[in-house]
């Protein structure tokens, strides 16, 4: 068995997980006091209401995402909201996208729930520059501090590094950024395997893949999550299935 796992995110519901994949994760559950994809003007589907598809890898859902709205959420109801939802449907957890100044408390204690009850969560944050280089103040510095209170709360079962913006990065960012940002994660306390980085196929070619795929094994850490997976193309799955022992 391999030590490494492979997972991702897509936007569709009807979209099946490649086989290999351990977690899928739907979302993006932006209109968060509503809890449904899309914004509170246009809702889109909601995890209360979805059953989660059938896969042979754990099916979560994604709390958050890019454009998530309003900012310091949850708070005491939404956290009720998110429980109920996750229960009910009979999800296997939440994966939290903080893209929109999280409360991190909160975010602590609604983890923590999930936990209780035999729940999966996920922390899912940008890990950048200013992740890296955080100045007073500044969304890199909140990042880093929130980083550091769910690692020490033991609430998260994965932390997944987001190293891409609308498309790859060009190499010289991934390279000055994606292994001091897992090694960034890892000194705030998070262990190694319990560190995900993550890609998009926007952009993807043999020469940053190759790159994330070092940094996974070169550092030890859990594996590799794939941005709306349904767009990667089966040579790319192929090839970290084969460098990553996982069949």
């Amino acid at each position: 068995m391999s030590d490494y796992i492979i997972g991702g995110w897509t936007q569709y519901t009807n979209k099946p997980a490649p086989e290999t994949f351990s977690y899928v994760m739907y979302g993006m559950i932006t209109n968060l006091e509503g809890l449904t994809s899309g914004t509170p003007s246009s809702p889109g589907w909601s995890p209360a209401s979805t059953s989660p598809p059938p896969a042979n890898g754990q099916v979560m859902w994604t709390y958050g995402g890019a454009g998530c709205t309003p900012p310091n959420m949850p708070t005491d109801d939404n956290m009720n909201a998110i429980l109920d939802a996750t229960f009910s449907q009979g999800w296997a957890g939440v994966d939290f996208d903080d893209e929109c100044s999280m409360n991190f408390p909160m975010l602590i204690n609604t983890m923590g729930e999930l936990k209780a009850q035999g729940k999966d969560t996920s922390y899912t944050f940008l890990a950048g520059w200013d992740y890296n280089n955080p100045s007073p103040g500044s969304p890199g510095e909140a990042t880093n501090l929130a980083v550091r209170e769910i690692a020490a709360a033991g609430v998260a079962d994965r932390m997944v590094l987001m190293c891409y913006a609308d498309e790859m990065w060009s190499m010289p960012d991934i390279v000055a950024n994606v292994g001091p940002a897992i090694q960034r994660t890892i000194d705030h306390g998070v262990p190694p395997q319990q560190v995900i980085l993550a890609l998009t196929p926007a952009g993807l070619n043999d020469e940053n893949l190759n790159y994330f795929l070092d940094q996974v094994i070169s550092n030890q850490i859990g594996g590799l999550f794939i941005w709306e997976f349904p767009n990667l193309d089966p040579n790319d799955l192929a090839l970290i299935e084969e460098r990553l022992g996982i069949v």
